[in-house]
């Protein structure tokens, strides 16, 4: 008995022995251009972002690049955007079309930046409905609806897309965490019949439902990754080291050094969306765990 007593001491000792503060202080790094833009096909005003990376640690917000040259060209026409507030740029009204590819232009500190985009099509949902999981056997009670798309996907491959949901008007999926993409390689083609595509929490009946389904580049789909990748999907101490994402910006006239190239991403997408009421719960598909 005192073996096992000492023994269990020592390991409890060797335990607590592993874990030691530890407080390092990281160089600051290169401060570059942070770039966040896009167009569509809806008849509005679109935006470009433009801040200023920051060190590790800060916890200041970040610094916002005024003053620059922003277009957007879409190889025929060219629109100037306009400085709304500090760092942000907006285009007049007007629409992005399907098949034509974007360019976006920033001149700013004696620097230019471009990249290009190109738009693809979206096709239509025909409907959404709503599903639920039977988790009474566990003492559950979800108030959660699972939103269940219903829509053909078209024959031509190498489709990639994300969806948004808003309840009420207000944006559900606001983190890239939050919501679904997906590339068309099970689906090429195919009709998709309920196909679970994203939830709303503490649902009621008449919540109004509207998802937005967005068809963007591979490139996004790949960045939208990269995101995850060193963020929620993050093995901890068994992945492997933190990156930044790879964009498509560049820095025309590069000087050869890319620890200063900029950060961000520039999108041209279309989207379509699909509105529904949350109807009473006997009128909910009940899903399966497979």
């Amino acid at each position: 008995m005192k073996k096992i007593i000492f023994s269990i001491i020592t390991f409890a000792v060797l335990l607590s022995a592993c874990t030691e503060p530890f407080d390092t202080e990281l160089k600051s790094s290169y401060i570059r251009l942070v770039i966040q833009g896009s167009i569509n096909n809806e008849l509005k005003p679109h935006q470009v972002s433009l801040t200023k990376s920051a060190d590790y640690f800060s916890n200041t917000p970040a610094t916002r690049v005024t003053g620059a040259e922003v277009s957007i060209s879409d190889g025929e026409n060219t629109f100037d955007l306009h400085e709304v507030s500090a760092g942000l740029y907006e285009t007049d009204t007007i629409a992005g079309e399907t098949g034509k590819t974007y360019t976006l232009t920033i001149i700013s500190e004696g620097k230019t930046y471009t990249s290009s985009c190109y738009l693809n099509y979206c096709p239509p949902m025909d409907s959404i409905n709503f599903g639920y999981y039977d988790l009474s056997a566990y003492d559950i009670i979800d108030s959660s609806a699972y939103i269940l798309l219903n829509a053909l996907e078209p024959p031509t491959p190498n489709n990639f897309y994300m969806w948004n949901v808003y309840r009420n008007g207000i944006l559900e999926t606001d983190t890239i965490n939050e919501v679904y993409f997906s590339d068309d390689m099970f689906i090429n083609g195919h009709y998709m019949y309920n196909v679970e595509i994203g939830w709303v929490r503490k649902v009621e009946v008449a919540d109004i439902i509207t998802l937005e389904m967005l068809s963007i580049t591979n490139e996004y789909y790949n960045y939208i990754y990269q995101i995850l990748s060193v963020t929620d999907w993050n093995m901890g101490p068994f992945g492997g080291p933190p990156a930044n994402p790879n964009g498509n910006i560049i820095e025309v006239n590069d000087n050869d050094n890319n620890n200063d190239d900029p950060l961000g991403f520039f999108l041209a997408y279309s989207t379509y969306r699909i509105t529904d009421t949350i109807p009473e719960k006997d009128q909910w598909f009940e899903l399966k765990w497979y």
